[in-house]
This record gives structure tokens, C-alpha cells and sequence, in this order.
């Protein structure tokens, strides 16, 4: 085969952390703490190694809320370390589950008493307030909630992930392919007519209507790998944009993102055969999510003279029908794009690039001290956050890695300016918790909860698409 044929590992191991951990994500829950009380499916950390001659990369996904700065610099040292892959061609990226453990503090604007003011139930109403926050803080949620002893275990997890795909390298081929999807994306953006932020789980007010909510991205985008010899299925990185929450009430759970991923790993692979593993990237989300699709009143809500535990096993059975519903749409969308992959590529020019980012920072926010920063992002300028965007190609295609949580206004800005003809674009990609949402211009001036939450500023959004394109135009 030699130099010129591309090479392809994949492997995955568990990473769900012990029952009774805190929860990331919202707080509190349907059972009043944030406290997991079973496990209803594992949690993984899933690696894909590629390698044609002398380049190389991997990606990591792991079904998290998001993986702070430090912990992505621990995670490339380790597989560095064991089989030499540099550091800038290795992503990290997480699938955003909220159903998963508090992995880092999260930095907000948001202050205490503001935070102490936002609804104190899993079912409770969204307030005409939120997003009216006028001072700015320099906070952070969940702190001190992590559990150090299994996050230091789950970066092992994931570099013995890595090096796993690594040695279990082969000859492959690789194709893209991407499908539109309905009823599984929603915009979580939905001004009302009032003034008040759209929230489903309101009931509805006589008069009042919706004024203007964000636009999605319908695509579900694939990059697929086959064994080149026997055309079997050995992996695909799952790229869509959207919050992948359901919220199981009280159990650990990678929800739609691992539900998904599971059943397009048995309908891709022939009966009989080893069943391939299925990356899930999260595409620009913050401000998509699955709230408008779901049924909420099974899922939700709390019913008039139901006791807490009567609601919650209610509301669990409602997780699994909903799980079990919109993760089939979902995969049928996948397959979709998978059964249409036209072209399959065993010699693909590969490689990977990053590069370095300063994002502004709201006028008046320094980074509380709980917040993790990795050595390298202390060199920040005045008032900017320094964080990192990453590309890795393969052929006729490219995965963009981009931090925090980029609206998805973003996300079509980048692939209006991208020279590929495939591009998927992983947000959650290599930090989060020094930053969460990242909107345009116009989002900051329609505020909202996610522009009041973030401790980024106007402008970062425009800045981070320059920075992003202008790292796609150099791997073309």
C-alpha cells in the first residue's frame, strides 16, 4: 500500500462517571438538585485517527457539556507522548449533552442574585426578565460541582482512545455526504411579541405572538470511512446543528447525540459485522435546540396534584419516547447522507492547521478566578479572551473546530465564504467555559438570555467567522 494510501483507525471507550455526581447544564432539575441518580446509557470518548504518509490527525469526541482549555492541552500532551502526533493536529470536541457531568466552571455575566432569580424547576416559566440583565459580572456557574478524581480518569480515557485508533490503523477510504432533516432542529430564539423571550414550556398568553425567531441549518452533514479492501463501514463523524438535549430527569445520558450515533453504527454496518464508530460533532447551536419538537407536557412539565416522584418516573417515560422518536429522524437523516455519499477517496490530500484568536470581551468582564485558562490563553490582550479555531482536511472536505457555542447565523456566514465543497463545523471544539455563546451583532442587540450569559462581547462572532474563513482559505 505504501505512503499514499490513507490509513484509518477508530475506537472508543466508556467514560461515564459515578452514579451521584453533579450535573452541567441546567440547574436545578425536575427532581430539584443536579444530582445523577442512575445511569440511563454510557458515556463515551470516541477517537478517529487518519494517516496517509507522513501527515496525520485525530479527532476526539466526547459526550460532555463541553471540555475546558486545560484539559484539551492535558488530552494532546498524552497522545503526543504515546505516538507522536502533534498537538495542533489533534480536536477535541464535545457533544454537548446536558445529561452528563459538570466538567468545568462556566464564566457568566450573569451575577449571583441574577442567577438566583432565574426559574428554580426543570418545568418552571421562562421570565419576561431574562436576558434584561444590566450589570455586568464577572461569575462563573458550577464551580467547585466537578468531580476531579473522574475527570483526570477521563482524560486517560481519551488519550487510550486515540492511541487505541491509532494502532488500529488500516487501509480506508473516506467520502462526505449530507441529507436535510425535519422536526428534530428548532430555534431556541423566539422573541414574542411582548418584548418576553418565546419558551414552550409557558403557557399561552391571550395576545401575544411571535415577533422573530433565528433561522437553523436543516443539513445533518457526514464524513464517512470505509475499509478500502472490503468496503465495510469502520467509522463516520455525525455533524448537526443543534443543543442534543431531551434532559432525562435525574440520569446520566450522551441523549440524542448517543442515541443517534447507536443506531447508525447498527443500520450502517451489514449484519455480521463489526459495527463502525460513530463520532458526534455538534454544529453551530447556540441558539438551535430541540424544545419546539419535543412533547413537552410527557417530558416537561409537572402535572396539577402529581407528587415529585409520581412527575419525575412520568417524565422519564416520556424522555425514552422522545428519545427514541426524534434519534430516528435524526438517524434516517444520517443514513440518508451516508447512502449518498457519490465519490470515495483512498489518496486524500490531508492536513491540519490552527490557529490563535482574540475574541472581545463585554465591557467591564475580567475572568473570574475559577474560570480555567490554559498557559497559553494568559497571554490574552486587554478585555479579549484568547482561544483557537482548527481546521482538519481530507480531500474534497474539511472539519472546522470553533469554541464555545457560535449561533448558527455563524455557522452559515463560514459556509457562505468556504472554498470546500464539504464542510462540517464542530462547535464545542477544544474549549468551553471561559466562553459559552458567541452571536453576531444583531443578536446583541435583541439580547436574550444567551447575549446577557455570555462574557463575550459584540463583534466576536464577526471576528471569529474572519478568523475561521481566513484558516479554511490557507488548508485549501
Amino acid at each position: 500500500m505504501g505512503e499514499y494510501t490513507l490509513q484509518a483507525g477508530a475506537a472508543r471507550r466508556v467514560i461515564t462517571p459515578p452514579v451521584g455526581v453533579s450535573m452541567s447544564g441546567w440547574n436545578p432539575r425536575a427532581a430539584g438538585d443536579i444530582q445523577a441518580r442512575y445511569v440511563h446509557d454510557a458515556l463515551y470518548a470516541k477517537a478517529l485517527v487518519l494517516q496517509r504518509g507522513d501527515r496525520a490527525w485525530a479527532l476526539v469526541a466526547v459526550d460532555l457539556t463541553g471540555v475546558d482549555a486545560v484539559a484539551t492541552a492535558q488530552i494532546r500532551k498524552g497522545v503526543a507522548a504515546e505516538i507522536g502526533l502533534v498537538p495542533e493536529a489533534i480536536m477535541i470536541c464535545a457533544t454537548h449533552t446536558h445529561s452528563g457531568p459538570a466538567f468545568c466552571p462556566v464564566a457568566t455575566t450573569y451575577t449571583p442574585e441574577d442567577m438566583a432569580r432565574r426559574p428554580m424547576r426543570g418545568d418552571g416559566p421562562a421570565p419576561a426578565s431574562m436576558g434584561r440583565v444590566t450589570t455586568v459580572s464577572s461569575s462563573a456557574s458550577w464551580v467547585g460541582e466537578t468531580a476531579m478524581d473522574w475527570k483526570a480518569w477521563f482524560v486517560t480515557q481519551a488519550v487510550e482512545a486515540v492511541v487505541e485508533a491509532h494502532g488500529a490503523l488500516r487501509p480506508a477510504e473516506v467520502g462526505f455526504g449530507q441529507a436535510e432533516v425535519e422536526g428534530v432542529a428548532s430555534s431556541r430564539r423566539v422573541l414574542m411579541s411582548d418584548g418576553s423571550w418565546g419558551d414552550p414550556r409557558r403557557d399561552p398568553v391571550a395576545g401575544i405572538r411571535v415577533a422573530a425567531r433565528t433561522k437553523i441549518d436543516p443539513l445533518v452533514r457526514v464524513f464517512t470511512v470505509r475499509n478500502q479492501e472490503t468496503e465495510l463501514p469502520l467509522a463516520a463523524v455525525i455533524n448537526y446543528g443543534s443543543h442534543p438535549w431531551i434532559f432525562c430527569g435525574s440520569g446520566i445520558s450522551a441523549e440524542i447525540a448517543g442515541a443517534t450515533a447507536d443506531r447508525v453504527a447498527t443500520a450502517w454496518a451489514p449484519e455480521g459485522t463489526e459495527a463502525p464508530v460513530v463520532l458526534y460533532t455538534a454544529g453551530p447551536e447556540g441558539d438551535v435546540s430541540l424544545i419546539w419538537n419535543i412533547d413537552i407536557e410527557q417530558v416537561w412539565k409537572t402535572r396539577p396534584g402529581e407528587n415529585p416522584e409520581e412527575s419525575l418516573t412520568r417524565r422519564e417515560r416520556g424522555f425514552e419516547r422522545e428519545l427514541a422518536r426524534l434519534s430516528k429522524r435524526l438517524a434516517d437523516g444520517v443514513m440518508a447522507a451516508i447512502t449518498g455519499v457519490e465519490r470515495w477517496d483512498a489518496i486524500p490530500e490531508m492536513w491540519a492547521c490552527r490557529r490563535e484568536v482574540a475574541l472581545p470581551l463585554k465591557e467591564g468582564y475580567r475572568p473570574p478566578a475559577e474560570v480555567l485558562l490554559a498557559d497559553w490563553q494568559k497571554a490574552a490582550p486587554e478585555s479579549h479572551h484568547l482561544t483557537e479555531v482548527q481546521v482538519l482536511g481530507a480531500g474534497e472536505g474539511a472539519l472546522l473546530g470553533l469554541p464555545g457555542e457560535p449561533f448558527a447565523s455563524l455557522g452559515r456566514a463560514i459556509q457562505a465564504r468556504s472554498q470546500f465543497r464539504y464542510l462540517l463545523i464542530a462547535a464545542l471544539a477544544n474549549e468551553f467555559g471561559a466562553i459559552s455563546y458567541i452571536g453576531d451583532r444583531e443578536a446583541y442587540e435583541l439580547g436574550g438570555y444567551e447575549m446577557a450569559f455570555t462574557p463575550v462581547g459584540p463583534g466576536a462572532g464577526e471576528v471569529l467567522v474572519d478568523r475561521a474563513t481566513a484558516l479554511l482559505s490557507a488548508g485549501a
